[in-house]
């Protein structure tokens, strides 16, 4: 009775959890589906809508710390709470947008919220499950990435179309309320909310303890390479549906239509067999994680140049597909190394460490940058930056693999 009471709260807590993940990127990506509104409503420039991405994962970056630290300290549930409160009124706030700078804003404020989130929510599943299921649970967890992101296209084509896209802001952010309420309500009902509080807590300590993170060999491979994928899947996210409809001739609804039925089934699948593999094969090699994401980012490359540079919709939809599928076998197994080899009393400042590097190498650059190599020559040009990250990404996933069976050993991982 007592196993079955403990599953049934692990089963909630990934529900819930997943299910605010999911609002958390569809409200992170609902800017990319109305695009073509926004430039035009604000007459912007792609260099001045790609900053609109930047801002967001520049704020998102340099939150993540410090909510990694108050989460290993003073608890996780509350901060994950008010994290989705926040994020959830700065997305309908778009709703009153008058200005290019009231948007940058916004954004911003949405990447606090998130920052909080995103940094607390896979370590307090790594405190409640074992090392044996904790890739399958973040590869749950994580199927929110590709679910999110294909609802804002969906929104944002539908919506946006529709009504304009003011309110698909508008109504983006009402549904996380109601689940940042749930949330809030298990932190006060006897639900165990981790918090190492016996670590000292004075913040100037916060350095010290991130430094020491990186030092971890298998952890800097693995957010490096990381870091190169969420270059790709950023500054693809972001600008896919733009490119879709200038250099493939597609419409606004075409573009998001056919993101949402590509990144929902081929990002979704792709995310539950990356985390599967990743639990099921450690039976055959610990290194089962960093393979599984290694090869798979080596077979996306060619894939994804097809879908760059094809004009064939029997090529380029084929090779996006299959692209998206490779690379979403990567958030669950790379997260679960990242929070195992940190230990428990740092998991959330390892996920925290993960999320400033990632997103300073990856998503904060790659929209804007894109957006200023369309502005000097054209936007396929920007979009083939993606193909150089995908290349580094693979080669440093497998460089951690020698280093992987010592460093879970270090932090007391029984394997």
């Amino acid at each position: 009775m007592k196993d079955f009471r403990a599953l049934s709260f692990q089963s909630w807590a990934i529900l819930l959890l997943t299910s605010l993940n999911l609002l958390d990127y569809l409200d992170r990506y609902l800017i990319a589906s109305l695009g073509s509104l926004v430039k035009q409503e604000f007459n912007l420039s792609d260099k001045a809508f790609g900053f609109l991405g930047t801002a967001f994962f520049l704020v998102y970056l340099l939150a993540s710390p410090v909510f990694g630290y108050l989460g290993d300290r003073y608890g996780r549930l509350k901060l994950m709470a008010g994290g989705a409160v926040l994020w959830s009124l700065a997305t309908s706030a778009n709703f009153w947008v008058t200005s290019y700078p009231f948007l940058v804003l916004t954004r911003g404020l949405v990447g606090v919220g998130e920052a909080s989130y995103g940094t607390i929510a896979p370590a307090y599943l790594a405190d409640i499950l074992p090392l044996a299921r904790r890739a399958r649970a973040l590869g749950v967890f994580y199927v929110a990435i590709p679910l999110g992101s294909a609802l804002a296209y969906l929104a944002g084509g539908f919506i946006g179309g529709h009504w304009g896209w003011r309110y698909a802001f508008l109504l983006g952010g009402l549904p996380g309320l109601l689940l940042a309420v749930a949330l809030y309500r298990d932190s006060g009902a006897g639900t165990q909310d981790w918090g190492f509080k016996n670590e000292t807590s004075r913040f100037w300590t916060l350095g010290f303890g991130l430094w020491s993170l990186w030092r971890i060999l298998t952890l800097r491979h693995v957010t490096l390479g990381y870091g190169m994928i969420t270059f790709t899947l950023g500054g693809l996210a972001f600008w896919m549906p733009r490119y879709l409809e200038s250099a493939k001739g597609l419409s606004l609804a075409e573009a998001n239509y056919l993101l949402f039925g590509a990144v929902t089934l081929a990002g979704g699948l792709g995310v539950l067999v990356g985390g599967y593999l990743g639990s099921r094969l450690l039976r055959v090699t610990p290194g089962a994680p960093l393979w599984v994401s290694g090869l798979g980012v080596f077979l996306a490359l060619p894939l994804a140049a097809v879908a760059i540079f094809a004009q064939s919709p029997g090529l380029y939809i084929p090779g996006l597909a299959g692209a998206i599928f490779l690379l979403f076998l990567n958030p669950g197994v790379l997260t679960a190394v990242i929070v195992s080899v940190a230990g428990p009393a740092r998991r959330a400042q390892a996920v925290a460490l993960n999320i400033i590097v990632i997103h300073l190498v990856g998503d904060v650059p790659s929209p804007f940058l894109i957006g200023w190599v369309s502005d000097l020559w054209r936007l396929q040009t920007g979009v083939s930056l993606t193909l150089l990250a995908l290349l580094a990404g693979g080669v440093l996933l497998l460089a951690g693999l020698p280093h992987l069976v010592r460093d879970l050993e270090q932090a007391g991982e029984r394997l």
